[in-house]
């Protein structure tokens, strides 16, 4: 479509989301898909309390990385601090990117308590609005909570830009197409995967380009909160999307500029069985290392109620502490707390952060270094099961 007042300018207006995706060439890597999901629904099923722990770590992780992918900075040991400091008044330096990447966290979260109070119907453009909101709280240029009314575009200038999505004009409507995909009940006749429906709803998000900044991490929140509609585990996805980041920004284009959905659905499938697969992993991961560090603490002769038993029950959720910290998550003296610590920096459980605090910082190391440990290889295991023959 040609924008007026731009001569040798033109917008996309993507067609309406289409009501399926029939490509022969996905079928096998959408079946491994969706017996990994059963898969992870079963073991979380099964390890109840652990998978709290787990997810709250997962949610985080998501957080940094779909930042990250926006160009932010901050990690994650960067995002855990930040939110310690925040839940107790004492931010000591404000940093942007953390700030960002915990707003990232604050809008999932919003969009997890709209699920629980209003169930599928929450998925509408009230809370896309207000995630948004929330992730760009602070920032009126970027005017948080509103849908655009200008022309926006992918790249430096107009001119030139890797993509020009559809005018402001068309918004409203492409965007009310898409709540109804994200608010889909099986009508009897045919019945559409989740899977599916979250590649086409990620892609068309992204193609309307709703709001002036913010359009990939919400439209990244869509995936997870997509899966939770369905009382399925919220499939963490950015991880995986950043260390393909290149592929997954030129499949998004395909489908953008030649209607070309294979691609896409075939990166999106093979990121879904990694996440399955390296989140079944660490739930093995973390039950080990609680067990060894019990053992060091029985090796230490630490007795049964001494503070540090309290204290690596909370690390494997909260992995980055102060004394302040463990004092008002278990409950102990400071004193307590501070012994605590130093027995566990004894026991290499802990480790003092680099960063340069008036409550000094120690991180749970072990526990951070898994979230990223086998990525890679659970993406080469997940490309495998989709080449053909």
């Amino acid at each position: 479509m040609p924008i007026p007042g731009r001569s040798g300018c033109f917008a996309v207006v993507p067609p309406v989301v289409p009501s399926r995706l029939d490509i022969p060439g996905c079928y096998g890597l959408l079946a491994s898909a969706r017996s990994e999901l059963q898969h992870l629904a079963e073991t979380i099923e099964q390890n109840e309390a652990n998978a709290h722990v787990l997810m709250r770590m997962l949610n985080r992780r998501e957080a940094v990385d779909s930042s990250q992918i926006e160009g932010t900075q901050t990690g994650f040991d960067g995002l855990l601090l930040h939110e310690l400091e925040t839940e107790a008044n004492e931010v000591e330096e404000e940093d942007e990117d953390a700030k960002e990447t915990f707003a990232y966290l604050r809008a999932f979260m919003a969009g997890c308590r709209a699920l629980e109070a209003r169930g599928k119907a929450a998925l509408d453009l009230d809370l896309l609005r207000g995630m948004h909101a929330i992730l760009m709280a602070g920032q009126p240029a970027k005017t948080p909570g509103r849908v655009r009314e200008i022309q926006n575009y992918i790249g430096m200038r107009l001119e030139t830009a890797a993509y020009v999505p559809p005018p402001a004009a068309e918004v409203d409507r492409l965007l009310a197409d898409l709540i109804g995909l994200l608010q889909y009940e099986p009508d009897g006749v045919m019945e559409v995967s989740v899977l599916v429906r979250a590649v086409i709803a990620h892609a068309q998000f992204e193609a309307i380009h709703p709001f002036l900044d913010g359009n990939g991490r919400i439209g990244r929140l869509l995936f997870p909160l997509m899966f939770q509609a369905e009382g399925l585990p919220p499939i963490h996805l950015a991880t995986f999307l950043k260390v393909r980041q290149r592929e997954y920004y030129d499949a998004l284009l395909a489908v953008q500029t030649r209607l070309d959905w294979e691609p896409w659905l075939r990166l999106f499938l093979e990121c879904v069985i990694a996440s399955c697969k390296h989140t079944m992993q660490l739930f093995g991961h973390l039950q080990r290392l609680q067990a060894q560090w019990r053992e060091k603490l029985t090796a230490a002769r630490k007795r049964k109620h001494a503070a540090a038993w309290k204290l690596i029950d909370l690390l494997l959720g909260q992995p980055v502490i102060n004394v302040n910290e463990v004092v008002r998550k278990t409950g102990v003296t400071f004193p307590a707390a501070n012994q605590a610590v130093i027995d566990l920096v004894a026991l290499d459980i802990l480790r003092p952060a680099n960063q340069q605090r008036r409550h000094r910082v120690f991180h749970a190391h072990e526990v951070m270094n898994a979230l990223y440990t086998g990525l890679d290889k659970v993406l080469e295991q997940a490309a495998v099961l989709g080449r053909p023959g």
